[in-house]
């Protein structure tokens, strides 16, 4: 519940964009830092709550989270304006933090290593099926309602909260000391800036004074951070958890796998809104072959040990994804009917599913007891700067050969804004984003193969 909960609301609300800033009278900027804010919130607090909650244990962060998570509900629904949105956003990205962080270390302290693989297989497929059908779940409820997106969340967040406090069990924490709070400080600040960064580089282009103020801020951030961590006698991020090279390894592996899922699920979502025409609603619903696919392979997974290494699972994921992304390209580029692109659809969706288990399984089975909070924490961080980095290949490629503001007009619900020449270079550009995504995947294999294959 607190998985589906946390990543569900990274995507349902970009639906509802249109007809949030017509009903409150907000700039567009505005619009998107509302849908920014949460992930922002989210991404930067993760590994700093990991790491807390390897100290002072985990079962009350955890249940901590769903009350937060439904206060900024609460406060989302009843905005009358767009800063008191942005707040409530912001305040269910805190929310999110605490459960994100935390649900995959109890998981591993509940479960033995023979169990453990089914469980993440459950939790692997929620988190497939959550991301992926965010937006038809925000499409359907924006048609009653933008405000029902947020009404959805509050029983979630209330019977997460009682069956938490009942059925988790505390782990006594093994960590030892105190957060180091400057660390967290810059921490927080690389992270943050980095995103700014990332988010405005498609609109702003490299050498705009913007972009050179955000590299240059993230720069020294990363150094300030950087230093600190070198002379704390309790940095944030423990060294020893990248020192362990299957670790190393796999989080390298799921930042790629993240940045080629992020950016097959919003091309497809701006691709069938933009040239194709369809409604924001139907976009999602065409989506369905897709997240489906995911669920049941990210579920799959789980059980397939018994048969294949975690390893096999892996490669055979990311090899999956990357030619479902080939084959789609060159679907778009023939301009073939939607019905066929159900099948590169199953194909990505599948891989996503088979690569997410056993990689969330190796990365929490390696890391030692008192760091898996901090070791989940890093976990989602990699997943939510693959995501952002995601997003940036996507509006790069794009941008570049169509013009912002039609972009902007796709995001509003404008699809007719795509035609004629436009049209034709949509298509183009979609299949570069495709390609791109599709060797993305590949990166991975060779270095999966060459540190663990040997060992298993």
């Amino acid at each position: 519940m607190g998985t589906f909960l946390s990543v569900v609301n990274s995507s349902s609300l970009i639906i509802a964009i249109p007809t949030i800033i017509s009903e409150l009278r907000i700039s567009f900027f505005l619009a998107i830092w509302i849908i920014v804010a949460y992930s922002l919130a989210l991404t930067v607090l993760t590994p700093i709550l990991g790491k807390y909650s390897d100290i002072v244990g985990r079962k009350r962060l955890y249940s901590l989270g769903y009350l937060v998570f439904l206060a900024g509900s609460i406060i989302s629904f009843a905005a009358t304006g767009g800063e008191v949105l942005l707040a409530g956003r912001i305040i269910q990205g805190v929310g999110g933090a605490f459960l994100f962080s935390n649900s995959l270390a109890i998981i591993t302290d509940t479960f033995k290593s023979v169990e453990l693989r089914g469980a993440m297989g459950v939790n692997a497929a929620i988190l497939a099926v959550g991301t992926s059908i965010g937006p038809l779940l925000g499409g359907i409820l924006t048609d009653v309602t933008w405000r029902a997106i947020f009404i959805f969340n509050m029983p979630i967040a209330l019977s997460g909260y009682i069956l938490s406090k009942r059925y988790i069990r505390e782990v006594s924490p093994g960590g030892k000391g105190e957060i180091d709070g400057r660390g967290a400080l810059f921490l927080s600040l690389t992270i943050v800036t980095g995103i700014v960064f990332l988010t405005v580089l498609p609109g702003s282009g490299i050498l705009s004074d913007v972009t050179l103020i955000l590299l240059s801020g993230l720069i020294v951030f990363f150094a300030l951070f950087w230093y600190q961590e070198r002379i704390s006698p309790r940095p944030i991020l423990n060294p020893g958890i990248m020192k362990n090279h299957v670790i190393a390894v796999s989080t390298l592996a799921l930042v790629m796998a993240s940045v080629s899922r992020f950016s097959v699920i919003l091309l497809y979502t701006l691709f069938y809104q933009g040239p194709m025409r369809f409604s924001a609603l139907v976009a999602g619903i065409l989506l369905i072959p897709l997240a489906g696919s995911m669920g049941v392979l990210s579920y799959l997974s789980g059980h397939l040990k018994e048969k294949f290494t975690d390893t096999f699972l892996e490669n055979l994921g990311l090899a999956m994804t990357g030619i479902g992304s080939f084959i789609a390209a060159a679907m778009i580029l023939l301009r073939l009917p939607y019905l066929l692109f159900i099948v590169p659809m199953i194909i990505i969706g599948s891989g996503n599913g088979l690569f997410f288990t056993p990689n969330s399984t190796v990365i929490m089975l390696s890391a030692p007891a008192q760091l898996r909070g901090e070791t989940a924490g890093v976990r989602t961080l990699m997943i939510n700067l693959g995501s952002v980095m995601g997003l940036t290949i996507v509006f790069l490629i794009i941008t570049a050969m169509i013009p912002p503001g039609i972009v902007d007009a796709i995001f509003l619900g404008l699809g007719q804004a795509v035609s004629g020449a436009y049209s034709s270079l949509f298509y183009t550009a979609s299949a570069i984003v495709l390609l791109v995504s599709g060797i993305i995947s590949f990166i991975p294999v060779p270095l999966i193969i060459g540190h663990r294959g040997r060992k298993e």
